[in-house]
This record gives C-alpha cells, sequence and structure tokens, in this order.
C-alpha cells in the first residue's frame, strides 16, 4: 500500500513537471502575432488600415496613378548609365512631341514606338522621363480617365495663373483656336454642357454663315476634320446614344484636356465678353470654382 501510494505521488510529480515544461515552450513559442498590445494597433492591424486608406485614396483619385520607383528591368541591366540616360531622353522626346501636337500619350503603344528592341522597360523609362518632363521642362503629365485605354496621359503645361493661361490659350492657329472656343462656348450654354452633333451644327452655322457640313471654310479649312483633330487631342468627348427610333445620336461635350488645359475660367471670361463685352463678375467666378471644389 505504501509502495503504492508513493508510485502515485511520482506520477503526479511527474505530471506536473511535463505541464511546467510545456508552459515554459509554448512561452517560447508565441508569435509576434498573437500578442495584443494596448496602447496601439499590432503591425497586422496597421497594415490593413494602410491598405484600407490606399484603397480609399485610388477611388477619390481615379484619374491619377502613382508608382513606386521601379527597378531596372532585366532587358537593360547590363546597360551602362550613359545608355539608360539616352533611352530616357528618347522617351522625353517622344513625350514632348505628343504633347506639342495635343496628342494623348497611349502607354500601351511607348514599347512599340520607342522601345520595340527591349521587352518589359517602359515602366521604368516612363517613371524617370515623367520626372525630366516635369522638373526640368516644367511640364505636368497627366493621366486621364478613358474607357479604350487602360493607361492614358496628357502633357499640360504647368501654368496654374488665370493671367498666364489667358495668354496661353491665345497661342497657337488662331482661327482654330477660336472656332474651338466658339465650341467650348455653346457647350457652355447647353443644358448639362452637352449638346447633339446635329444641334452643335445648327448653332454654329447661325454663327457663320460660311460653316458647311461639306466644303471648305475660307479660314478653318476641313471642318469635319477640325471636329475629328479636337476628339483626338481630347478637347472634345463624343459619345453616341440610340433615340426611340433607334437612331444613333452623337452627342458632344467637354474633354478632359479642355478641363485641364483651358479650364472652366476661361470658357466663362469667354462667354461673358462675347454676350456681355465684360469679363465674369467675382461672385460668377466663385460659383464655377465651387463645382470642382
Amino acid at each position: 500500500m505504501a509502495r503504492m501510494k508513493k508510485r502515485r505521488r511520482e506520477e503526479v510529480s511527474s505530471q506536473r513537471s511535463k505541464r511546467s515544461r510545456h508552459r515554459t515552450e509554448s512561452d517560447d513559442d508565441v508569435q509576434p502575432t498573437n500578442v495584443v498590445v494596448a496602447d496601439g494597433p499590432s503591425d497586422a492591424d496597421e497594415k490593413e488600415e494602410d491598405n484600407e486608406e490606399e484603397e480609399e485614396e485610388a477611388l477619390l483619385d481615379f484619374t491619377q496613378t502613382d508608382y513606386a520607383e521601379p527597378g531596372i528591368p532585366k532587358a537593360v541591366h547590363q546597360l551602362s548609365e550613359k545608355a539608360l540616360d539616352e533611352l530616357t531622353a528618347k522617351l522625353v522626346r517622344y513625350m514632348l512631341y505628343k504633347g506639342g501636337l495635343k496628342l494623348p500619350i497611349k502607354f500601351a503603344d511607348i514599347s512599340k514606338d520607342v522601345f520595340p528592341q527591349y521587352k518589359n522597360v517602359s515602366r521604368y523609362f516612363f517613371f524617370h522621363a515623367k520626372q525630366r518632363i516635369e522638373s526640368v521642362f516644367g511640364y505636368r503629365v497627366v493621366q486621364v480617365e478613358d474607357s479604350t485605354s487602360k493607361e492614358l496621359y496628357l502633357v499640360l503645361n504647368n501654368a496654374s495663373s488665370q493671367e498666364h493661361l489667358l495668354l496661353m490659350n491665345k497661342t497657337g492657329k488662331a482661327a482654330s483656336r477660336g472656332f474651338l472656343m466658339m465650341i467650348l462656348g455653346l457647350l457652355w450654354c447647353a443644358p448639362a454642357r452637352q449638346l447633339s452633333e446635329d444641334e452643335l451644327w445648327k448653332q454654329l452655322i447661325r454663327l457663320d454663315s460660311k460653316v458647311k457640313l461639306k466644303g471648305e471654310h475660307p479660314q478653318l479649312g476641313d471642318i469635319p476634320l477640325l471636329f475629328k483633330t479636337f476628339e483626338a487631342q481630347l478637347y472634345l468627348d463624343a459619345t453616341s446614344e440610340l433615340d426611340a427610333d433607334l437612331k444613333k445620336i452623337k452627342y458632344y461635350q467637354y474633354g478632359p484636356r479642355t478641363l485641364m488645359e483651358v479650364g472652366k475660367v476661361q470658357i466663362l471670361n469667354f462667354v461673358c465678353k462675347l454676350i456681355t463685352g465684360r469679363p465674369p463678375s467675382d461672385v460668377q467666378v466663385n460659383e464655377v470654382l465651387s463645382e470642382d471644389s
């Protein structure tokens, strides 16, 4: 009987020892993610919050895509720094050329137009070319929303003052620029700032009887071609809808370049001077500025 009690005490002692060792080993194996810190969120929580903030920012600023500086692609990894700089300069010239023609830059076209001999290098060189254009040449490279292209960019003048914009908008071909401003002014006065193609043509013909669907205008030349040019340059955005008779109706509204380069204040200024002979009042200007705030 005594031997049985002694054996029982030894078994209990052994079990306690094992439980003690198990607790010690468990404490050593605890993962940091399982520790709850009362003073603040864990690293995982902070990371999750950061991701949520980034998603919210992406939703709010859907026209811009910010990329971290990419590493040197494998295809050009062996090139010297001078060679990489020359390839960057090549893309800078391409982007400035497109900007000079007021044509949008399709990111998908960069590879075949500028770097046909290399694969998967566009993102790296675009990052550095964009920085150079903005820091050296004083332009903005702005991404715009477009249903036909995943990434579309405009090269815009970085001027912000209304006086500078007014002077800038007077440059270029005077006749075609004036015609564009007339179109933008008509759209400004239209409901929802949108006009059907037929209605826009009717209003233009009322203003200038020389405007015709066919034939050359003495100062403007081929007007239908001008419309196509304004669309290609993203001054005008065209959409089509079907009416009750299933007839396709084309509508014009402001394109992204108009809003970013010309600006609503300059269009308002043009319309007011044309109709009243006076610039807009401060109240009118503030109302327009508040639309985008």
